[in-house]
């Protein structure tokens, strides 16, 4: 009670809420994203604590889902003994300084080390629990709620292929791991399906055409600059080229990175007028090509200290161009992104985040929007018209920037307060070129980015294991599939509609489901459904939750 100021006093939220609604009259709203002006250099800060931060969230679900089909299998209740532990060490360093990647050098080795940890359990979880028989012969487990189709890599004796008609090509990954490429294993949801081994090579040929610097694929026609940038990329069933002004597709582009504070947290606005493209290429070579992909592995020095080594991956199944990446970092107080500055016109890009994307702008008409010159995104940032569209994946990178067509996805961060050592050393991440001759949809957009981020997993010996739930709706996924808390004779499956559209779906449960319950997150039931005819309904964006009984 002061003079020249508003009275106030203490009160608790709950009362002050609940007076706000009996005498607020026409409030101020807004709606939209409340975007935070500061620290976007979290997003990209310390490599390795955000790439591990996804690797093990998708690696425990992978063992949560696992665990339930075991329990299933044996009818025994799903234990959450081994998964729980390794959730608990991964929320203590999702900790609001050690996923951003700005404490002292000591908690970051320490979270490195934890994660790491917990992906290698999660893992072995997995791997235990999909022991399967036999010498020759592999088993490919697709844990998602669609079917798939896309090309797997597995281990493969010299001299052997799978046995089928299926389009197969040798190939040996960065890390020096002898693969074999197959394409056109259909994986239905949740399920599994096993490969024999046989004697024989892969058949000769090649899907693509390589002449001069001009790749043509089935999908594309690709030109390439002389450091093996695409300076034209011609979308052959649109007729259509998507190569726009600026730089061309891939460039490493590099800036000073010398914020006026906050040096690990923030990246400030100028920096957008200080990059330059510091694609050096060193060497190229094509290292495998036949009836699966064309690879390219260029090795480009970006710096007089750091380089980047990159298998570019064409298909001959599908339209994407995937980028394996190696970065060895050495650099301080520098910034690295790569650039799709593309043709396609729209105002507004979406930005996948947990459960759903948000819309963002691609204009700097205001000052709101020119803010935005650094922003989020989880597995996908797509840019569609009404009937045609780009996207970016990626499988461990959260900051990109987005102006008029241009997507340029942050790669590296090279701040050094507090961490005085910097993120120096080698980083590996994946993301990859989609565009798709549609506008955005699940099927063009958001099931490849599962896709990439979720591979097959891949098991020695003949495995089955059986789908448990099957959603009609292509826009409906199932994140999800996780032991219930209460240690009944259930499980949890968690689901969501992911375009943003209002949906009515079937959803349909593995024949020995004695119960099924809508609950509440906290996993209280709140309806019970007929196990033979559920029917869900979906608001954009909707999460449900159900309660399985077996």
């Amino acid at each position: 009670d002061l003079n020249g100021v508003p009275k106030a006093e203490h009160t608790l939220v709950g009362d002050f809420m609940k007076e706000l609604e009996a005498t607020v009259k026409n409030p101020n709203t807004y709606r939209g994203e409340l975007y935070l002006e500061l620290h976007r250099g979290t997003l990209t800060n310390q490599h390795t604590i955000k790439r591990n931060n996804r690797k093990c969230e998708l690696g425990l679900r992978n063992a949560e889902y696992f665990t339930v089909a075991d329990a299933v299998k044996n009818s025994k209740v799903a234990s959450t003994q081994e998964t729980n532990p390794l959730y608990e060490k991964l929320l203590i360093n999702q900790f609001h300084d050690i996923l951003p990647g700005t404490c002292i050098p000591k908690a970051h080795e320490q979270s490195r080390r934890e994660t790491s940890e917990v992906i290698s359990k999660a893992a072995q979880i997995v791997t235990k629990l999909t022991e399967g028989e036999g010498e020759l012969c592999v088993t490919l487990t697709n844990t998602l709620s669609f079917e798939r189709n896309d090309v797997v890599l597995i281990d493969c004796p010299d001299g052997y292929i799978v046995d089928g008609d299926y389009a197969q090509q040798r190939y040996t990954d960065l890390d020096g791991n002898n693969k074999l490429l197959v394409a056109g294993v259909k994986l239905p949801a949740f399920s599994s399906v096993t490969l024999d081994l046989i004697k024989g090579e892969p058949k000769e040929g090649c899907a693509f055409v390589k002449n001069g610097n001009v790749l043509d694929t089935p999908f594309a026609k690709v030109t390439f600059n002389d450091n093996m940038t695409v300076s034209s990329f011609i979308d052959k069933a649109a007729d259509r080229e998507l190569c726009g002004e600026g730089y061309a597709f891939n460039t490493f582009i590099m800036a000073e990175d010398l914020p006026s504070a906050w040096d690990n947290w923030d990246v400030d606005a100028d920096i957008e007028g200080k990059y330059s493209d510091v694609s050096v290429l060193i060497s190229s070579e094509v290292v495998s090509c036949g009836h699966v992909a064309h690879i390219v592995r260029n090795k480009y020095r970006i710096s007089g200290k750091s380089t980047v080594t990159q298998d570019m991956m064409f298909f001959a199944d599908n339209a994407q161009v995937r980028f394996d990446t190696v970065i060895d970092w050495n650099d301080d107080h520098r910034f690295l992104k790569t650039t799709f500055d593309t043709s396609v016109f729209e105002d507004y890009a979406r930005q996948e985040v947990q459960f759903g994307y948000v819309k963002r702008p691609t204009t700097r008409n205001t000052s709101i929007e020119q803010a935005k010159f650094e922003v989020l995104n989880h597995k996908y940032t797509d840019l569609s018209e009404a009937r045609y569209g780009v996207a970016v994946l990626n499988d461990c990178k959260y900051g990109i920037s987005l102006n008029g067509g241009q997507l340029r996805l942050s790669l590296h961060k090279g701040g050094v307060r507090p961490d005085y050592t910097g993120d120096h050393g080698l980083h590996r991440c994946v993301y990859a070129f989609l565009p798709h001759n549609c506008g955005f949809g699940a099927d063009a957009v958001i099931k490849p980015a599962y896709e990439l981020n979720i591979p097959a997993v891949v098991s020695k010996g003949k495995f089955a294991v059986q789908s448990l739930v099957n959603v009609e709706a292509a826009n409906v996924i199932v994140e999800t599939v996780k032991p219930c808390e209460d240690c009944e004779k259930a499980f949890i499956v968690r689901l969501y509609e992911a375009e943003g559209a209002y949906t009515h779906t079937v959803l349909d449960v593995f024949d020995g489901a004695k119960r099924v319950e809508l609950t509440n997150m906290l996993e209280e039931a709140q309806e019970e459904l007929a196990v033979s005819d559920i029917k869900l309904t979906f608001r954009p964006f909707e999460i449900k939750t159900l309660k399985i009984a077996y």
